[in-house]
């Protein structure tokens, strides 16, 4: 796949995930319990699995293979999905975007020792950008971290949850298609949130919902957990996970935009500035340099 394509797609999965905050800060301000909706954003696994079905590709794989999407479901959909938005309720969506926008540094640390990713100063010296970046927009410019500790804490185990399964997924996309692997961590982490559903919340409220309601659920079921995943995939099976990951410090950037428009916030000179160091960062990132520490 040509580089300007693979940037392309890329930057729409960043768009996409970026879109995905303020939608789930709406269905949140219309009541819906955290568990349910990421129970139901992943109702997404049934086209899936229902193609994969079809094809009968699921013949092909042994118990190691399920070993390996339990595991996903457990590290990509289950655990940062609850861990998240039950965080959220506890802390501020600036925080919250603090302490994710660590999960590419935890990703890189972990790819340069798992995966034997090349060590270069420009990924370095980018990531360390990129995140000073982050921080400096999420939190206006205060880097006052006085809100609740449990919320944090859970907010914390989401991102490096999100970064042990960027490790899991580059390997399991060296023999699984990118497809399959994502339908399955799909279904399971959707029945392993179903579960704790069952037994957290009332799923008997969704049959209260709103059309308004259904429609966002659908939106951010179908982009957030499946167009931008399922590209997001794709290319990492052709780049090396420390130098893709660099572009999800672009999501806070876009959710910011995004936000603007959908919730009315306002975007200031001082966001633009911030948004440009993010910016900066990624694009140090992704230069070529020496590699170093080898």
């Amino acid at each position: 796949m040509r580089d300007s394509i693979k940037t392309i797609l890329i930057l729409i999965s960043m768009l996409i995930w970026g879109l995905s905050y303020p939608l789930v800060k709406l269905l949140l301000n219309y009541g819906v319990p955290p568990i349910t909706l990421a129970t139901l954003r992943h109702i997404v696994f049934i086209p899936m699995l229902i193609i994969v079905i079809l094809r009968k590709s699921y013949k092909n794989y042994s118990k190691e293979d399920l070993k390996l999407f339990l595991t996903l479901a457990f590290f990509t959909i289950f655990l940062p999905n609850i861990s998240q938005n039950i965080g959220m309720l506890y802390t501020t969506a600036s925080i919250s975007s603090v302490i994710q926008s660590t999960s590419p540094v935890f990703t890189i640390i972990l790819a340069f020792i798992f995966l034997k990713e090349t060590k270069t100063i420009n990924k370095i010296i980018g990531s360390l950008i990129a995140l000073t970046g982050t921080i400096l927009l999420s939190t206006k410019g205060s880097l006052s971290f006085d809100l609740n500790t449990f919320g944090n804490t859970l907010i914390l185990v989401s991102s490096i949850s999100y970064a042990i399964s960027g490790i899991i997924l580059k390997k399991g996309l060296s023999k699984i298609p990118a497809f399959d692997l994502l339908c399955f961590e799909t279904t399971f982490g959707f029945f392993m949130l179903l579960a704790s559903n069952i037994f957290l919340e009332d799923m008997s409220m969704i049959f209260s919902f709103s059309m308004d309601v259904w429609i966002y659920i659908l939106l951010l079921s179908i982009l957030a957990s499946f167009i931008a995943a399922i590209l997001y995939y794709m290319i990492l099976y052709e780049e090396e996970l420390s130098h893709l990951i660099i572009f999800t410090y672009l999501i806070p950037v876009f959710a910011i935009i995004f936000s603007y428009f959908m919730l009315g916030e306002i975007l200031s000179v001082r966001d633009i500035v911030f948004a440009s160091i993010v910016l900066i960062g990624v694009a140090v990132a992704q230069l070529k340099s020496r590699t170093f520490g080898k």
